[in-house]
């Protein structure tokens, strides 16, 4: 006899599966608009192997050693505040790495993974550093980000670091330059700090500024990096190339921000002290907000709409753009960021601007997958296109597709993709979590 829980979980997975199967509506479905001006490229691999998909991106931008030079310092920031579909392919950053150390040339350099994921003072017993991954790991015997880093210390030995970034209200110090050690600067405009911050434009009780934060950490190798001015020794900067790559997945992430990737990434480089809630604090110092609580309240959406895009803006254009931005989207959820229900689009994509990189992952990846209408970069009363806009505007980032060109080649015809081909629909699979099915089923309605 089948008992009642099993009925409605059967009912909900038959429904969910109707929704995304049927009723498909002309403007659900991604349409390129045409290249007017080339202004900025995405590069693309589909339907290969993780390993195949990060190789083939790299190549089809001209090779590593046209990235990265004999010398860089390159500091790879994945999301690790989540696991499985939530952190980005454990494959692909391996393979990542290992072209970076195996740099045709030589490499001389360092390779640094760098993280903060807010989960206190020993960020590397929580998430994705210590969570077994049930997908997206794609490595044989490697189950989590511990796992891989240690794998590659013993491989790459000083060449390699795995570096915490802590938030000042969970151990860290605050500094105000390198001279000071490790910690986070806080650019208040206090000792001999420059004031960077942005406001949301409101007067009054709803006004809220924000201030920008940096982390300063110190490699393996006892190499000591100040994340905006660069690689710092004998009191001075010495002007050794310093690479960022902003590494990030791709899923699902609120009603309140829409979907994660590229953009909100940046939140695990920022100081979050204080905490998600204005009501409760949120401040870094004084009166300025941090980057969570700056934009949301709490988990809602906050009084002015497009706010994370205006820091994240200012971000770009005061501290530090990074030089490559990659979205492993392998495995992409279409409700939660760890459970099921999922699709394999077995993807990897990468361009030097985030927010045209994030607008086509949406566009062409989760939104045909998840058909969420707040998915779409193109529907103008969601968060997400808010965000997108004001972090365009503010930072000179590309937001429209019409200035953007498409490179995608596809390992099932090993052959570059048309501008008609560009959207993925992977495998679904629903799994049996109540919760996560009636998330995506309210979404979806």
């Amino acid at each position: 006899m089948i008992n009642r829980r099993h009925f409605f979980r059967s009912s909900i997975i038959s429904g969910c599966a109707l929704l995304l199967a049927g009723c498909v509506k002309s403007e659900d479905i991604a349409h390129r608009k045409k290249l007017v001006q080339k202004k900025v490229t995405i590069y693309r691999s589909v339907n290969g192997h993780p390993a195949e998909n990060m190789s083939k991106v790299i190549r089809l931008m001209t090779g590593i050693e046209q990235l990265f030079g004999i010398d860089d310092i390159v500091v790879i920031k994945p999301n690790i505040q989540w696991w499985n579909q939530g952190s980005p392919n454990i494959a692909a950053v391996d393979t990542l790495i290992t072209m970076i150390m195996n740099r045709p040339g030589g490499f001389n350099g360092e390779v640094v993974i760098a993280e903060n994921n807010h989960l206190g003072n020993q960020p590397w017993q929580f998430a994705g550093w210590t969570k077994p991954f049930d997908r997206n790991s794609d490595l044989p015997g490697i189950l989590n980000y511990n796992q891989l880093t240690d794998r590659l210390k013993k491989k790459f030995t000083n060449r390699f670091s795995i570096c915490h970034w802590i938030d000042i209200d969970k151990g860290a110090k605050r500094v105000y330059s390198p001279a000071d050690g490790e910690g986070y600067i806080l650019c208040d405009g206090t000792g001999g700090v420059p004031l960077l911050a942005a406001s949301n434009g409101l007067p009054g009780e709803k006004r809220r500024e924000v201030l920008m934060s940096y982390p300063i950490f110190k490699t393996d190798k006892g190499t000591i990096i100040d994340f905006k001015n660069g690689v710092w020794s004998k009191d001075s900067y010495t002007g050794q190339p310093l690479k960022f790559i902003n590494c990030a997945a791709l899923n699902n992430h609120s009603l309140y921000c829409g979907p994660t990737s590229s953009m909100k990434n940046f939140l695990g480089i920022s100081d979050l002290s204080g905490g998600p809630d204005p009501a409760q604090n949120g401040k870094l110092t004084g009166h300025y907000y941090n980057f969570h609580s700056f934009p949301f309240d709490k988990w809602n959406k906050g009084p002015v709409p497009g706010m994370l895009g205006l820091e994240i803006g200012t971000f770009l254009n005061t501290i530090r753009k990074p030089d490559l931005n990659i979205t492993t989207a392998e495995w992409i959820g279409l409700s939660t960021r760890t459970e099921l229900p999922v699709a394999h689009t077995r993807t990897i994509c990468a361009s030097t601007n985030p927010v045209a990189l994030d607008y086509h992952c949406a566009k062409y990846i989760l939104y045909p997958n998840s058909r969420i209408r707040m998915h779409n970069p193109e529907y103008k009363n969601g968060p997400f296109h808010a965000d997108l806009l004001q972090c365009a505007q503010t930072s000179g980032c590309i937001f429209d597709e019409q200035y953007v060109d498409i490179q995608s080649f596809d390992h099932s015809n090993k052959r570059l993709q048309k501008d008609n081909e560009l959207s993925i629909l992977g495998k679904v699979v629903w799994g049996d979590d109540m919760k996560s099915l009636l998330k995506y089923f309210i979404k979806r309605l």
